[in-house]
């Protein structure tokens, strides 16, 4: 009798134990475009690869480190990733050919979230930091 109690308790702590991971926010994937009449950029960080294409032309590749992915997902974290559509830009060049036109995608926590269109040079201020630390390591 004893030992099928230990058996039962040992097996509800294994359960439990087991069953109360920790949720991590994290993206999956960014994607940042800026694209006008005869020139784009775009730089895609899926997985541990960052890209960086000029003109749809792969111009750099490498491997990000874990505390470089740690603090963009904190940065992240500061977005909002689910309030990104309704991120207003300040200013609309783009419409008029004056600025890039520019999107900004992430999948976070497995959901896509999109960017209404943007200037390349005056984002939405609640994104500059983490578009600043993004462009930084591609430069």
């Amino acid at each position: 009798m004893k030992k099928t109690t230990l058996l039962i308790f040992a097996n509800c702590f294994l359960i439990f134990s087991c069953s109360s991971t920790k949720h991590v926010d994290q993206f999956q994937k960014i994607q940042y475009k800026s694209i006008t009449r005869g020139y784009s950029t775009q730089i895609l960080l899926q997985g541990d690869t960052l890209k960086y294409f000029q003109n749809n032309k792969e111009t750099l590749s490498l491997v990000v480190a874990k505390k470089v992915k740690n603090s963009l997902n904190k940065l992240l974290k500061k977005v909002y990733p689910e309030t990104l559509h309704i991120l207003k830009a300040p200013s609309n060049k783009f419409q008029y050919d004056g600025a890039m036109h520019t999107t900004l995608e992430i999948i976070w926590n497995g959901k896509t979230y999109k960017s209404d269109s943007f200037d390349d040079d005056n984002p939405p201020k609640k994104l500059n930091s983490f578009i600043n630390f993004l462009q930084s390591l591609v430069q």
